[in-house]
């Protein structure tokens, strides 16, 4: 993937036209997000993270998990060269650098970097490289371990022990543009995703290549309708993992105390968290004076792949994300711009509850409001 990116700047090195000079640009940014569910908890759940019981407090369950809701101040700064690059056509080299300074949930705050390359090519065409870099990022807290203090052979809400589930991740794209008739677009994409967890939940750790495309529908002067769907395939190593199990339910003695009765069993079985991710969007934008205005639909499905015969968190499990927004980028003055958006989407999955209480994403709804300003040096 990286072949093209340096074909494409050594290209550019000994094609610059006088007519493009290179200059260099710089844009900052500041935008303010409200979240009703940062951790994406089901209504159950989220009852529970604002009064925990003295389960969930022993247990960690919460922990460093403050509010069900945030304030979400974003800085960023961008900063980039633009000249002439292959067939001395436009070339933009940008780095951005973002920090979310979570105001109640301050385990959250973390930075987000990207690296981009953009090339116009002729009829309309171009290519874009991303490298996007998130090198440390808290989801939420998940099942690490149980322990049967009480000898009851059963595992109670304070014999559970929780951890911090923490990330890395690289996401790399390559995207091709082309014009393919006066007034359609259409865009060809491949990209690789890696994302990786601290212990001790490194069995959770996934990569894997995504393909995807775009057609662009050019509607009169002013308008675009914007058709995506992409596909994800993310594979992930089987590892050993403690849930808590019925074990009438697989008639299996997980605990070795020589009965397959217990409601809630601690369990050291096989799990995998592969899963094959599609997503399908629909976007309609347009101008209405000096405000660019726009409305989108998206939906994505997951499968999860597992054959593991003890994983009931992934085992058979399927979920549907629909999410709709608008959106409104309204010019100020020259390089000023107000940026406006609310997001709202609802997730269902085949899975009732919270499988083996190991806190994974069960139904649930999510509200997201922001404001930003954009200045452009």
């Amino acid at each position: 993937m990286f072949l093209p990116l340096a074909v494409l700047m050594a290209t550019a090195a000994v094609a610059q036209a006088p007519a493009l000079p290179w200059r260099p640009t710089v844009r900052l940014e500041t935008e303010v997000r409200y979240d009703n569910n940062p951790f994406l908890l089901d209504t159950l759940h989220k009852q529970r993270l604002a009064a925990p019981s003295s389960g969930d407090s022993v247990s960690g369950r919460f922990r460093d998990m403050s509010r069900a809701t945030d304030v979400i101040p974003v800085p960023a700064l961008q900063a980039g060269l633009e000249g002439a690059g292959l067939g001395r056509r436009a070339l933009a080299v940008t780095a951005t650098v973002a920090y979310e300074a979570n105001l109640q949930n301050t385990s959250r705050r973390h930075a987000e970097l990207e690296f981009r390359v953009d090339q116009s090519l002729r009829r309309g065409g171009g290519l874009r490289f991303t490298a996007d870099w998130r090198p440390s990022y808290f989801h939420k807290n998940y099942l690490a371990d149980a322990t049967d203090v009480d000898a009851d052979s059963n595992i109670s809400s304070s014999e559970r022990r929780y951890a911090a589930g923490t990330s890395h991740e690289v996401d790399l794209a390559l995207r091709y543009r082309r014009r393919v008739l006066k007034t359609l677009t259409a865009d060809v994409q491949v990209g690789y995703l890696a994302r990786r967890y601290d212990a001790p939940f490194s069995g959770r750790s996934r990569n894997g290549p995504d393909v995807g495309g775009r057609l662009s529908l050019q509607l009169g002067s002013a308008w675009t309708l914007d058709a995506d769907y992409a596909v994800a395939s993310l594979g992930a190593d089987p590892t050993p993992a403690v849930l808590i199990l019925d074990e009438a339910q697989f008639g299996v003695d997980f605990n070795g105390n020589l009965s397959t009765t217990d409601p809630e069993a601690r369990a050291v079985v096989m799990v995998d968290y592969s899963r094959v991710e599609r997503q399908l969007g629909f976007t309609l934008q347009g101008s209405i004076g000096a405000a660019t205005v726009g409305v989108e639909y998206g939906r994505r499905a997951r499968t999860f792949g597992s054959t593991q015969p003890y994983d009931e968190v992934d085992r058979g499990r399927r979920d549907v994300l629909n999410e709709v927004s608008a959106t409104a980028d309204v010019r100020l003055a020259a390089g000023v711009r107000l940026e406006l958006a609310v997001h709202r989407g609802a997730q269902t999955t085949n899975r009732a509850g919270d499988p083996a209480s190991v806190g994974e994403v069960a139904d649930y709804t999510r509200f997201v409001a922001s404001a930003g300003l954009r200045y452009r040096f």
